[in-house]
C-alpha cells in the first residue's frame, strides 16, 4: 500500500516504484531542514555578515548588491516552494484519480492519468534545472566569493569587502547543489523507465 505522507513529499504516485519515492522524499525533506535550520544561523542576516573596509553610506549594501543579486539561500528556497507547489498539485490529483478508479472509471481514465503524471515528473526536472541555471547564472563558479574588490558608486576606490561565515555558507549551497542534481537523476532515469514501459505495453492504454 502506497504512504501518502511519502507520495506527498516525494511529488510522486504508484506510478513510480518505492524506492524512487522514497530517494525523492528523503531528499525533499533534506534539503527542507537545511533550509529551515540554517535560517536562523548562518543566513539570518547575509548582507550583515559582509564586511568591507569603508565607511561611506550605502557603499556596503551597493557591494552586496553586485556580489548578490540574489543570494543562494533565497534562490534555493523559492525552489523548495515551487516543488512543494507540484508535489501539492500531484497529491491532489492522485486522489481525485483514486476516486475516479472506485466509480469504474479506470480503463477510460488510464491514457490521460499516464499523461499527466509524466507531465508531473517531466516538470519536476524542469523546475529543479531551471533553479539549478539559474544558480549557474549568478554564481558561474558554484560558489559565491570570499573576498572581492568593490568599485561602485557610492563607495570610494578600491574597496575591498570579505563574507563572514563563507565556509559554512559554501557547505550549504554545495549540499542543496548535490541533493538537486540527485533528484534531477533520479526523475531523468524514471522518466525513461516510464517512456519504456509505455512504448513496450502501449496496447494496454488502448481503448
Amino acid at each position: 500500500m502506497m504512504d501518502p505522507t511519502l507520495a506527498f513529499l516525494s511529488g510522486m504516485g504508484s506510478h513510480v516504484s518505492p524506492r524512487v519515492r522514497n530517494w525523492l522524499a528523503l531528499l525533499f525533506i533534506m534539503r527542507l531542514f537545511a533550509i529551515i535550520i540554517t535560517a536562523e544561523t548562518i543566513w539570518e542576516d547575509d548582507m550583515q555578515d559582509l564586511s568591507c573596509n569603508s565607511t561611506q553610506v550605502g557603499c556596503r549594501q551597493q557591494c552586496y548588491t553586485e556580489l548578490s543579486p540574489l543570494s543562494p539561500f533565497t534562490l534555493f528556497t523559492l525552489q523548495i516552494v515551487f516543488l512543494f507547489t507540484l508535489s501539492t498539485t500531484n497529491f491532489l490529483y492522485n486522489r481525485h484519480s483514486l476516486r475516479q478508479a472506485q466509480d469504474n472509471f479506470i480503463q477510460a481514465a488510464n491514457k490521460t492519468s499516464w499523461k499527466i503524471r509524466f507531465l508531473n515528473m517531466l516538470a519536476k526536472v524542469l523546475t529543479e534545472g531551471i533553479f539549478l541555471f539559474l544558480q549557474h547564472m549568478l554564481y558561474p563558479g558554484l560558489l559565491r566569493q570570499h573576498e572581492f574588490r568593490c568599485d561602485i558608486t557610492p563607495c570610494e576606490e578600491a574597496v575591498v569587502c570579505i563574507m563572514l561565515k563563507s565556509q559554512q555558507k559554501d557547505a550549504f549551497v554545495i549540499f542543496m547543489y548535490t541533493c538537486s542534481f540527485a533528484s534531477v537523476l533520479i526523475e531523468v532515469i524514471e522518466i525513461y523507465s516510464s517512456v519504456g514501459k509505455v512504448g513496450l505495453f502501449k496496447d494496454a492504454y488502448e481503448i
